[in-house]
């Protein structure tokens, strides 16, 4: 209390009262918290019962993290087998689930399928019998292809998908291209199937040495070579008379866009000439 406040409250009565409408002073705005980073500072009233600046209203909590355990020694080691694991997930992601690898992949798996089903079927003949195994494994096939046809499917709906469709085409397009000047040219291929028609009459001349003596086996390879290799001559003037087809329109072909050439030339210069002869007597 201040004595301007004890003075005014022990006037005597015959004593002029302070008029309250010459009051012209203002309620305090200051905050009641200070700020102590300016250098001239208002403070509220209040200040001295209330000690509040705003260094200590932003004073960060105290860190309680000692009052916690602390992670054991197995707990760290969990962790950092799961962050591992997570690592090496994004890696076989990366490199084996691409077009080309998963592919490969996919192939091998179906290779070995396959040998092994064969292997089981020739290792034991109690199972060529057995209707049951059999359809479960052309059951297990055709679930296994239609699943690898689906996830082909799905990828090749997708950009990265149709891109890598047009480079295969593409890329078999021209292997087809090598292919056709380089192997299947008239004389390659001829020579291929001589060396083809060799094998076959090696291999039946090597069957009849050494079953000689089983005349069953001899009638029956005797009755069979003659339809195989009448099969085998037909399919190969077929092959043959189509290539040659081929390559005869394709001549054709390029006999007449020749011609058309020559023929557009000769056209121009006729044109030319004509031109020229008529420019003097212009």
């Amino acid at each position: 209390m201040s004595y301007a406040t004890v003075a005014g409250s022990n006037l005597p009565p015959n004593q002029p009262r302070p008029d309250p409408a010459l009051l012209n002073t203002e309620a305090p705005s200051a905050s009641i918290v200070a700020d102590d980073t300016s250098k001239v500072n208002i403070v509220h009233p209040d200040f001295k019962n209330h000690f509040a600046t705003v260094t200590s209203e932003n004073r960060p909590p105290p860190d309680d993290s000692d009052d916690f355990p602390r992670p054991s020694k197995k707990s760290r080691r969990l962790r950092e087998a799961e962050a591992e694991g997570l690592y090496l997930w994004s890696i076989t992601k990366q490199y084996l689930f691409r077009p080309g690898v998963a592919g490969g992949l996919v192939g091998l798996l179906n290779i070995g399928l396959l040998a092994g089903a064969s292997r089981a079927f020739y290792t034991q003949p109690h199972l060529r019998s057995d209707r049951k195994v059999i359809a479960s494994t052309a059951a297990a096939a055709l679930a296994i292809l239609g699943v690898e046809g689906f996830a082909a499917e799905k990828y090749h709906e997708t950009p990265q998908g149709r891109e890598e469709a047009r480079r295969a085409k593409q890329e078999g397009t021209l292997i087809y291209k090598h292919l056709r000047e380089n192997i299947l040219r008239p004389g390659v291929l001829g020579g291929l199937i001589g060396l083809v028609n060799a094998a076959i009459l090696g291999s039946v001349g090597y069957l009849s040495y050494i079953h000689w003596d089983k005349p069953p086996g001899i009638e029956r390879l005797y009755l069979q070579y003659p339809l195989g290799s009448l099969l085998f001559g037909v399919a190969k003037v077929l092959l043959l008379s189509g290539i040659a087809l081929r390559d005869i329109n394709l001549r054709k072909l390029s006999i007449i866009v020749l011609e058309s050439r020559v023929t557009s030339q000769a056209i121009v210069i006729t044109n030319l000439q004509a031109e020229s002869s008529d420019g003097p007597g212009i």
